[in-house]
């Protein structure tokens, strides 16, 4: 028997538009502005808001003691504009248009998902921005890297590239807990996670996480703080969920859905995945009738969000719920309706666990 959840941040945030095109973008970086300083042109770099945070839904193998880890993948911050923009420069500007050109074709090819290519770019940027002498977009462009090696699970080389910008930024007297540095930890933790050095990873997740709280509770309730608090407590959260917390990681992912119901309201794909979360913390707990009320509440609100691909996998969550209960024709038109959601949005993934389940089904009704 399975059970789905999602993977946080695979992306975390919505795809941004920028240069005319739909496009994920990985900085947290949002506006640069070029200021020229003893003749040499050096970036101003601002941090992005956090407007949407976006969660997609992955498989999560459930038996009656143990799970599989959740996975988070590098999250991406929104830049809403083209690259000339973030620069502060004309087209005109023949000294910082090749660097902005060599970058733009970073990112596309990274959205192609030629990461070789995309990271040949990067440095062939990095190369430009050097000889310019500028050290925030050389900053940039670090952090473009160090997301792209985490998109390829190159962890090592992500961790010293994540460790370079957070050095950078500092050096600019930019505070260890400003917003920018606070996204990198997150990132940070989560690779220490992975590395298995739990000690740093939970120093890291709680890091972000007080720190967040302590801000937004001091009067900090702009809509960035408050939803990068609810991804640190995601964050948390599933680093729980691995040690075996679960009551911490459920209060950890009722919070967050708090902070995002408050920023962003209920009917939105982060709240349905969120609910799924807490509805997959019940059903480990083997608390089934919490669990269903969690997933009944998550597809009420999938159900009016036709374009989620991944909606399919909370309604195949509330059939194996109802399986687990024994209320088997319940199950069975859960999984019909996740069969048909998935066809339609062509989860293969979906569609093949579905299939295990009607299997299970079957023989329970043969048997």
């Amino acid at each position: 028997m399975s059970i789905f959840a999602r993977n946080f941040g695979e992306r975390v945030f919505k795809i941004v538009r920028i240069f005319g095109n739909d496009l994920r973008k990985y900085t947290p970086f949002s506006e640069i502005n070029a200021v020229n300083r003893n003749n040499v042109t050096t970036l101003n770099l601002r941090y992005n808001p956090l407007r949407n945070y976006q969660s997609s839904i992955t498989s999560y193998k459930v038996t009656h003691s143990e799970q599989n880890d959740f996975f988070l993948k590098s999250s991406s911050l929104f830049l809403s504009a083209g690259i000339l923009s973030f620069f502060g420069l004309e087209k005109d500007d023949e000294k910082e248009s090749e660097l902005i050109t060599t970058i733009k074709r970073g990112v596309l090819l990274t959205q192609k998902e030629e990461f070789k290519k995309a990271e040949q770019m990067f440095h062939l940027a990095l190369k430009l921005a050097q000889e310019q002498q500028n050290y925030d977009g050389i900053t940039f462009i670090y952090d473009m890297l160090a997301n792209l090696a985490y998109d390829q699970e190159e962890y090592q080389k992500a961790e010293k590239l994540f460790v370079s910008v957070i050095q950078r930024l500092l050096s600019t007297g930019v505070s260890t807990t400003d917003n920018k540095v606070i996204h990198i930890s997150l990132k940070l933790a989560n690779i220490y996670k992975i590395q298995k050095d739990f000690r740093k990873a939970e120093e890291g997740f709680k890091f972000c996480k007080n720190h967040l709280q302590a801000s937004v509770e001091s009067g900090k309730k702009d809509e960035d703080t408050v939803l990068l608090w609810a991804m640190a407590l995601d964050g948390y959260a599933r680093f729980l969920v691995d040690a075996a917390r679960l009551p911490e990681a459920f209060i950890c992912f009722q919070k967050a859905y708090d902070l995002c119901v408050e920023i962003n309201g209920e009917e939105n794909e982060e709240i349905v995945v969120l609910l799924n979360d807490l509805g997959t913390i019940c059903f480990i707990q083997n608390d089934l009738d919490k669990a269903v009320s969690f997933l009944k509440q998550a597809i009420a609100i999938g159900n009016k969000l036709p374009d989620m691909k991944d909606f399919s996998s909370v309604l195949l969550n509330l059939g194996t719920v109802y399986m687990k209960k024994g209320m088997v024709e319940e199950a069975k038109q859960f999984y019909e309706a996740a069969w048909k959601n998935a066809k339609r949005h062509k989860n293969s993934g979906v569609l093949k666990e579905v299939s295990s389940c009607m299997d299970e089904l079957h023989h329970t009704k043969t048997g």
